[in-house]
C-alpha cells in the first residue's frame, strides 16, 4: 500500500475517534446537570453495555478482517456477501442479548449498584433498559462501518459514525436541555439516533454505487463458508470481550464501593482516557484493514513492518495528544463542576493518566489489532483474559481495597496490565505463527 493509501485510510479515523470522544465528552457534561448520582449510574451502567456491544463488536471485527482479506484478493463479490452475512448475525445474537438484559435489569442493577442510593439505581434502570431497546439498532451500524472499514472505505465509515453521534446528540439537547427528562431523555435519544441510522447503513450496502454492494437476498441467505470465516475471527473475540469485560464491571463494582465521590471521578477519568487515546485508536482501527489485505495479498512482509510501524506511530501519537493535553486538564474538569472530592479524584487519576497512556497503550491495543487481522484472534484473545484477570483485576483488588489505595490503585493495576500485555504481543509479533492461519477459503 503506498503512502497515499494509508493516509487516505487514516485520516477519516482520525476525525471519526475525535467526534466520537468530543461527542462523549459533550454527553456527559450534559448528564452532570442532574448531579453526581447521574454520572455515577450512567457510568457504572455503561461499563455493562461497553460488555454487551463489544460482543457484536467482535463479530464486526471478524467481518473486517474477512473483508480486508477478500479485498487483498480482489474478490469484491466475496467481500460483499460476508458483509451482508456479517449484518445478519450481529443483528440475530443481539436481539437475544437486548431481550435477556430486558428481563433481568433489576439484578442486574442490584449487582452494579447494591452499595449506591436508590436514585443512582433508578437512574441505572432506566438508562440500562434504554441501551438494550437500542443495541439491535446499533449492532447493525457498527457491522457496516466495520465492514467498509475493512474494504478500505473509511470515508462512508466516517460518515454513519460521525452522523450517528451528532444525531445522539442532539436528540440529547432535546430531550436533556429543552424537554428535561433527565437519564430517560438519553435513553431515547440513543435508540432513536441508532435505529435511524441502522436503516440507512443498510440502504447503503443495498445500494448497486455503493463499494459493498449486498443483493437483499445474501441478507436472508446463510452461507456457512462466509459465516465460518467470520465466526473464526468472532467467537474468540467474543469470548475475549465477554470474560475482558467481566473484569472491568469487576473493577468497577470495586470503585463502587469506594463512594459516590470516586465513582463519579471514575467516570470523568475515563472520559479523559478516551480523549488520550484518539489518535491511537485510529490506527488501531486502520491496521486491521492494512495488515488484513497484505496478508489477502500473501505478503506478510509487509503486514508485519506496518504492525510494527503502526506499534510505534501510535505510542508517539498517544504521546503527542497527552503533551497538548496538559494545559488543558483543569478547564476540562472545571467543565464538570466537579465537587471538590471529586475533583481531587478525578486530578490525580488523570495525571496518572498522562503518564501511563504513553507508554503502555499502544503495545497493548495496537498490536494485538494486527495480530488479528492475521486471523491470530485465539492467541490475542488468551492472553488478554489472563492478563486481564491475573493483573488488572487481581492487583486491582490488592492496590485498591486491601491496600487502601482506592481509586488510584484500580487504575494503577490497569497500568501494569497493559504493560504486560504489550510485552506479550510483541514477542508474538517478532515470530510468524499469528500469520500462518486460514481464515478465508480458497
Amino acid at each position: 500500500m503506498s503512502f497515499h493509501q494509508i493516509l487516505s485510510l487514516l485520516w477519516p479515523l482520525l476525525i471519526d475517534q475525535l467526534f466520537l470522544q468530543l461527542i462523549n465528552l459533550v454527553n456527559t457534561g450534559m448528564i452532570a446537570s442532574y448531579g453526581p448520582e447521574a454520572i455515577s449510574a450512567v457510568s457504572i451502567v455503561s461499563a455493562l453495555n461497553n460488555f454487551v456491544t463489544n460482543l457484536f463488536v467482535a463479530i464486526a471485527t471478524g467481518c473486517a478482517v474477512v473483508v480486508a482479506q477478500y479485498y487483498g484478493r480482489r474478490e469484491y463479490r466475496s467481500a460483499s456477501e460476508a458483509a451482508a452475512q456479517a449484518v445478519t448475525s450481529s443483528f440475530l445474537i443481539t436481539i437475544l442479548i437486548s431481550t435477556a438484559l430486558y428481563l433481568f435489569a433489576d439484578p442486574l442493577i442490584t449487582l452494579l449498584l447494591g452499595e449506591a442510593e436508590q436514585l443512582t439505581q433508578e437512574y441505572g434502570r432506566t438508562f440500562l433498559i434504554g441501551n438494550a431497546v437500542s443495541f439491535p439498532f446499533f449492532a447493525v451500524t457498527q457491522t457496516v462501518m466495520s465492514a467498509l472499514r475493512g474494504s478500505g472505505n473509511t470515508k462512508a465509515s466516517v460518515f454513519f459514525s460521525t452522523g450517528l453521534n451528532v444525531a445522539n446528540v442532539l436528540g440529547n439537547v432535546l430531550w436533556l436541555n429543552i424537554f428535561p427528562l433527565g437519564v430517560y431523555g438519553l435513553s431515547v435519544a440513543a435508540v432513536a439516533s441508532r435505529a435511524i441510522f441502522s436503516v440507512l447503513a443498510v440502504l447503503y450496502l443495498l445500494n448497486p454505487h455503493s463499494s459493498l454492494h449486498a443483493s437483499p437476498k445474501s441478507f436472508f441467505t446463510i452461507n456457512l463458508s462466509q459465516q465460518r470465516s467470520i465466526l473464526f475471527v468472532a467467537v474468540p473475540s467474543a469470548l475475549e470481550q465477554i470474560f475482558f469485560h467481566g473484569g472491568r464491571i469487576v473493577t468497577q463494582v470495586f470503585v463502587v464501593g469506594f463512594g459516590t465521590m470516586s465513582t463519579t471521578a471514575n467516570a470523568i477519568a475515563m472520559n479523559f482516557n478516551g480523549v488520550l487515546q484518539i489518535s491511537g485508536a485510529a490506527i488501531s482501527a486502520a491496521i486491521v484493514t492494512i495488515a488484513g489485505q497484505c496478508i489477502g495479498m500473501g505478503n506478510t512482509g509487509e503486514a508485519r513492518r506496518y504492525i510494527r510501524l503502526s506499534t510505534f506511530m501510535g505510542s508517539a501519537a498517544c504521546a503527542l495528544t497527552s503533551l497538548i493535553c496538559v494545559p488543558l486538564l483543569h478547564p476540562f474538569l472545571i467543565f464538570y463542576h466537579l465537587p471538590p472530592e471529586a475533583y481531587r479524584l478525578a486530578y490525580v487519576t488523570c495525571i496518572m493518566l498522562l503518564v501511563g497512556t504513553p507508554l503502555t497503550w499502544s503495545v497493548s491495543f495496537v498490536t494485538p489489532s494486527g495480530l488479528r487481522a492475521g486471523g491470530d484472534a485465539v492467541y490475542t484473545s488468551i492472553m488478554s483474559l489472563i492478563c486481564m484477570w491475573g493483573v488488572r483485576v487481581g492487583l486491582g483488588y490488592l492496590f485498591g481495597v486491601t491496600l487502601g489505595f482506592g481509586l488510584y490503585g484500580i487504575w494503577a493495576a490497569m497500568f501494569s496490565e497493559w504493560a504486560v500485555r504489550g510485552v506479550i504481543f510483541l514477542a508474538r509479533a517478532r515470530g510468524d505463527r499469528w500469520c500462518r492461519h486460514k481464515v478465508i477459503q480458497d
